[in-house]
């Protein structure tokens, strides 16, 4: 008899992803923040606060996702959080190679 899948992995997948995703991002901001040896990067602290409100930004929508996966048979695709993580990830590290060519 095949095994079938348990409900609700897929749900537990994609939020211990966007979990992750956040972690990394928040990771980055306290980085940021502890930084001690190299060129002091002008506005690491709003760098840092930024980097913590995208991580938030990222595990809401990883709520989101996982919560509509829970509630739909159906599987969409997740194009507008993909988008915003990559944009503001993209943006993130971008802001972060501005500040360090700034403060050399």
């Amino acid at each position: 008899m095949p095994q079938t899948a348990k409900p609700g992995l897929q749900a537990e997948r994609t939020l211990l992803s966007w979990e992750r995703s956040s972690l990394g991002l928040l990771v980055g901001g306290v980085l940021l923040l502890i930084r001690h040896h190299g060129p002091p990067i002008a506005g690491r602290a709003v760098l840092a606060v930024t980097a913590g409100l995208l991580a938030l930004v990222v595990l809401g929508l990883g709520y989101r996702r996982a919560r509509r996966l829970r509630g739909e048979r159906g599987v969409e695709v997740p194009s507008l959080e993909v988008l915003i993580l990559g944009y503001g990830t993209a943006a993130f590290g971008l802001a972060v190679a501005v500040a360090l060519v700034l403060s050399r």
